[in-house]
């Protein structure tokens, strides 16, 4: 297959992360709690602008790069026949969005054999947009990111996010419980993609979840990493299901708090 030009994916995944948000701002006093739907538990709702974002994003991507492989939130999906694979949260923080809140995006990001190669991140409330190419550094609205390199871990802000699973916030509990005395304090904004930017912004230090979905992290964590964070997670680290993502020296050292808590809850 012949090399995908890094330009035209993150223009392509940039347009059409614009065009959700604007579409999703559109129906926003269209839809309520009342009205969504739910999914794995009954706090974790789905609405009708969560599926026409991934629709439009989907029938984008379809036109743009037929045969390229789909992995979408609200049940896209399609293999690849390019090594490319489009990776998309068309509402990553459905519940702020249905209060009226404004911490919920779009997110995007192709990856290949190797992984994440482009990024975008969109905030329709803020019109903030984040977005990384693999090699090429992150950026804030065209603004070059560098994460907050220096802090020792009680100094750190740490963001989190939780389950909507009761027997997992148990679990979650448990690491609270060790995490907050060992840092400044801890930060649930509801989007894990945000939470990742905002580590790749220096708006927080370090984010971590001790479960997610690749489709939360999969732009967020490449914008992080082309910051310069650490990401660790997957099988036989301290976050086996989870991501962190710190600058390398807090990364260990929150891994290490992290460590001993699985040996508990294990």
């Amino acid at each position: 297959m012949p090399t995908p030009d890094l330009r035209d994916l993150l223009g392509l995944a940039t347009r059409l992360a614009h065009a959700a948000g604007a579409e999703l701002l559109a129906r926003q006093d269209q839809v309520s709690l009342e009205s969504a739907q739910t999914k794995s538990s009954g706090t974790d709702p789905v609405s009708a602008a969560d599926r026409a974002s991934e629709q439009l994003i989907v029938d984008g991507l379809l036109s743009a790069r037929p045969g390229d492989g789909l992995l979408g939130e609200e049940g896209a999906r399609e293999k690849s026949t390019t090594g490319l694979t489009w990776v998309i949260d068309p509402l990553d923080g459905t519940v702020n969005y249905l209060y009226g809140r404004p911490d919920w995006c779009v997110s995007i990001a192709v990856q290949d054999a190797r992984g994440g190669l482009v990024g975008v991140v969109h905030q329709p409330m803020t019109g903030i947009t984040w977005s990384a190419v693999r090699g090429a550094g992150a950026s804030r609205d065209g603004k070059y990111l560098k994460v907050r390199e220096g802090r020792k871990l009680a100094e750190a802000l740490v963001a989190t996010g939780f389950s909507y699973l009761a027997e997992r916030r148990a679990e979650q509990a448990e690491y609270l419980r060790q995490v907050l005395p060992a840092v400044r304090d801890l930060r649930r904004g509801g989007s894990a993609a945000l939470d990742l930017c905002s580590v790749a912004d220096g708006t927080a230090d370090a984010y971590y979840e001790h479960v997610i979905q690749p489709w939360d992290v999969a732009a967020g964590g490449l914008i992080a990493r082309e910051a310069g964070a650490r990401t660790i997670g997957g099988p036989g680290t301290s976050l086996p299901g989870g991501l962190l993502a710190a600058p390398p020296d807090l990364a260990e050292s929150l891994a290490g708090v992290l460590s001993r808590v699985r040996r508990r809850v294990a």
